[in-house]
């Protein structure tokens, strides 16, 4: 097995076990049957999202064996599709977009020599309205200068901030603006989208190394793309070929100088190390034992990246209930949060509804009947009469309540701008962690992140368990602490 295998030709060479998976779209992963629960395995990997899968192909690529555990009957995470309310297309509800492109994204990568159905998400059409009727151009230039002010303040503060000592919260940038009309709204696509949190709870210098590595996430062309046939589906396809089990809750890690021994619902598994890639949410909540317990700087930086809050539905019409055809991002301009959505999704009578934070958590939170009659109360706010074209198909979210999840991604606390880093440091050389959570700089919640974070970990991995991985990989050092 060729050991100095660069990150972009690895995830290529995946990509005949995609298509085939991907072919079909719907369905769970076809998977290499795993050994029985006395085989010592090099490296587990707790958790089937972007960063597990990414950390089982890279231990798989140097012939080492892996074992993926996944407490949900499908591989993907965060990443998941709804491939049955709508039969023209499958709906994310979850991760969506491959951001980042321009400066290189190991997913795209693969998605493209796949040839699936790719969009520039900056060339779908946007329209902005205030109440009934599209924004004037000064009501758009008002938000714009508010949003931009904040965006400059941003960089500006951030870069001041000598060390995480000195962070403060977000809001106090954005409360500086808090009497402009469109604050709200500024305060959205500024904070809420990047965090899924309140500007409070957020904090300035994590955000400013995410805004200072890409200021224009979503503006810039060629820079962020969508995929027809369903992010959660393709990230899913990923694991083909994986030894994985689904249907398989981690309870207990203990760590010992022979190694590592796992407690399931499944039975007891057995490694020389072992990748962690669950959600800070539900290692925060103390989803997993870990014995001896992990040191203190590891549970803070886990305490200071909680998971904030994003809320995606699609409601299906019977006809189109638009002014316009193709799928185009409709925006709303008021005084209180909006919600964003983008009409005609992929081209079909389907409308996907986008909420962050508070406005997420207060949305999911409603019964079924009641996110509907919320949702169509906010569409009939610009299109009289679309609520008499609903046909009765809905499907949502529910990050908040999900309980493999406790939320959608993370943000650092104020003071805790660091423990994305802190975070990927080995506990003991035995045990890695990796996810969302520790992807750093413009890979902050991005769905990359996730996997380059998965990526770096399983170099950890191998490294500690005496695989001589060469530098030529270009994969970030995994710094260790004692256990």
């Amino acid at each position: 097995m060729k050991h100095d295998l660069d990150r972009r030709s690895f995830v290529i060479a995946g990509a005949s076990a995609a298509a085939a998976a991907l072919a079909g779209c719907a369905g769970s992963p076809t998977n290499v049957t795993p050994q029985p629960t006395n085989t010592t395995y090099d490296v587990i990997v707790v958790g089937a999202g972007a960063a597990g899968i990414g950390a089982a192909r890279t231990i798989a690529s140097y012939g080492r064996s892996v074992l993926l555990l996944e407490a949900q009957d499908r591989a993907g995470g965060r990443a998941r599709c709804d491939n049955t309310t709508f039969s023209e297309v499958p709906f994310d509800l979850g991760a969506q977009f491959f951001g980042h492109v321009r400066s290189g994204n190991p997913l795209y990568a693969v998605a493209q020599s796949l040839g699936l159905q790719l969009v520039d998400f900056t060339t779908v059409p946007t329209v902005t309205y205030l109440g009934a009727v599209p924004a004037p151009q000064s009501a758009m230039a008002s938000f714009v200068a508010t949003a931009g002010g904040i965006i400059t303040q941003m960089l500006v503060q951030g870069a001041l901030i000598a060390d995480p000592a000195g962070d403060y919260p977000v809001a106090d940038i954005t409360d500086s603006y808090a009497g402009d009309t469109y604050y709200e709204n500024a305060v959205g696509v500024t904070v809420l989208t990047e965090t899924g949190a309140l500007p409070s709870a957020s904090s300035t210098l994590d955000l400013f190394n995410f805004t200072q590595a890409s200021p224009a996430p979503f503006l810039t062309p060629g820079d962020s793309f969508v995929v027809k046939t369903g992010m959660g589906n393709f990230i899913a396809s990923l694991a083909n070929g994986l030894p994985m089990l689904t249907n398989v809750t981690v309870s207990r890690i203990s760590s010992a100088a022979s190694g590592v021994t796992v407690e399931t619902t499944n039975g007891t598994y057995h490694g020389n190390a072992i990748v962690v890639t669950t959600s800070t949410g539900v290692l925060g909540a103390g989803g997993i034992e870990f014995s001896p317990v992990l040191p203190t700087v590891t549970s803070d930086a886990i305490a200071g990246l909680p998971l904030g809050v994003i809320y995606k539905s699609a409601l299906g019409f019977s006809r189109n209930v638009f002014p316009f055809t193709g799928m185009t991002i409709v925006t709303q301009l008021s005084s209180a949060p909006a919600i964003t959505y983008f009409a005609n999704f992929w081209g079909a009578n389907i409308v996907e509804f986008l909420a962050d934070a508070d406005l997420a958590i207060q949305i999911e939170g409603m019964s079924r009947s009641g996110q509907i009659a919320y949702l169509l109360g906010r569409l009939e706010q610009n299109f009289p009469g679309a609520s008499a074209a609903f046909d009765g198909r809905f499907t949502a979210s529910n990050w908040a309540s999900n309980r493999y999840t406790v939320g959608s991604y993370s943000h650092a606390k104020v003071g805790m701008s660091q423990a994305r880093t802190t975070l990927r440091q080995s506990v003991g050389n035995k045990l890695f962690f990796a996810g969302e959570a520790t992807a750093v700089g413009g890979d902050i919640t991005l769905l990359q992140g996730a996997y380059n974070a998965g990526i770096a970990a399983a170099v950890g991995a191998l490294r500690a368990i005496g695989v001589a991985v060469s530098v030529s990989d270009h994969r970030p050092e995994v710094v260790n602490i004692e256990w």
